[in-house]
Formats: structure tokens, sequence, C-alpha cells
């Protein structure tokens, strides 16, 4: 860092901030949020980043965005039950994550999902902290979701959870770890009755995948 001697107060000063980033470091993702949070606690507070099962099915389904579900649970719950494609970044490791969530493309959406909705919360809050990417929450998170697609001829039925219970486990039972490899990770939208429910999720641009016929 070069100092203009000639500016005293300016010097000064820049000596304070860079006396203080040598004492006390730089801020961690838990300081970063608590200076955005005036801005960004709203959209929790009035649920506008918390998305309907319907829709992340519709996500799934879209050929024209880059869909990023971050599975922030424990490795047990995720061998136990995943979404397809999802991949877990546990909440403690999404701040070394920063270049590539800064980075996504235009056409990305990044869905968090946990058991309930506490834990992907807080790592909707470390993601706006490090890279504010366009990222939404999984309404009522796997729970909820298992309670609308769990197949009706699995294990999972007659299970439905009633979600005002948020106790961040996995509450449905499953008999085997199948990870992606039971029906619900990947449903069939024809499968089930469509949902109504409000649309969310706010496209910076949709962009077509290459490949394909044409």
């Amino acid at each position: 860092m070069s100092i203009n001697f000639a500016n005293p107060l300016g010097a000064l000063a820049l000596l304070v901030v860079a006396g203080g980033l040598v004492l006390y470091g730089q801020p961690d993702v838990e300081q970063k949020w608590s200076f955005m949070a005036a801005k960004y606690q709203p959209r929790l507070d009035q649920r506008e980043v918390y998305i309907d099962p319907g829709e992340l099915l519709g996500l799934m389904q879209d050929d024209y965005i880059k869909l990023v579900i971050v599975d922030v649970r424990s490795e047990a719950d995720w061998n136990m039950f995943h979404l397809k494609d999802a991949e877990r970044i546990p909440v403690e490791d999404l701040p070394g994550q920063r270049e590539r969530f800064a980075d996504l493309p235009v056409n990305a959406v990044v869905v968090l999902v946990s058991n309930d909705e506490a834990q992907a919360t807080r790592g909707w809050q470390h993601l706006m902290a490090i890279a504010r990417p366009n990222a939404y929450i999984l309404e009522g998170g796997l729970n909820h979701w298992l309670n609308v697609y769990g197949y009706p001829d699995d294990e999972l039925h007659g299970h439905e959870l009633d979600l005002s219970q948020s106790d961040g486990t996995l509450r449905h039972p499953f008999r085997l770890a199948l990870g992606s490899r039971h029906p619900a990770a990947s449903p069939d939208p024809h499968d089930f009755p469509e949902r109504r429910h409000e649309a969310k999720v706010k496209l910076l641009r949709k962009v077509a995948k290459k490949g394909g016929c044409g």
C-alpha cells in the first residue's frame, strides 16, 4: 500500500484502516451479513425467496435456465434422500465458494434446500453475504417436498407431515438409503396434480442450452 505523506490526515486514516485489518482481520461471513441484513432480511421476512415445491419442479424441467440446487444438510441425510442433480455443500463450506457463485451465468438460479427451512435460510444469508447470486429457498424444505411428491405406492404414503413442526430433521421414513434413486428425487410432473402457487423466481435472462435438434 502506497501512502501519500503529503496529506497527513489521509495517511493517518489509511494507517488506521490497515492497522484494523491486521488486528481484527477481514470480516467473516456473519459480520458481512450483519452489514447487509437491513437490505436483504426483508426478503426473508416477507417470504419473497421461499419457493413452492411446484415452482422448483418447474425449474428442474426448464431447459432455458441453469439450475443449481444446493443441499446444505448432513452427509447422512444426503445419503438417505436428495434431489436429482443437487450438490451437497454444508453451510459452513459456502463462504469458500464465493468465486463459483459470483461467476454464475445470467440464466442461473440457485435453490438452497434442507430438511425444513432453517439451514437453507442460513445458507441463503451466507450466499448473499459473499456473492449475491439469484438465490432462493425451498419452502418447507425436503419434508414439504416429500409431502407433495412422495409417490403413493412407496414407503412415504400416509406420512404427510405437519410443517409447523420444524426440528431440522428428515422426518419422512425411509427403509433404505437411496439418495437420488428414490422416485421423488425427480418426480414426473404428469404423475401429480398441477400445483397452484405464486411464482417468485425472477430470471435475469433465459438462455437455451446447447445441443439437441435443430
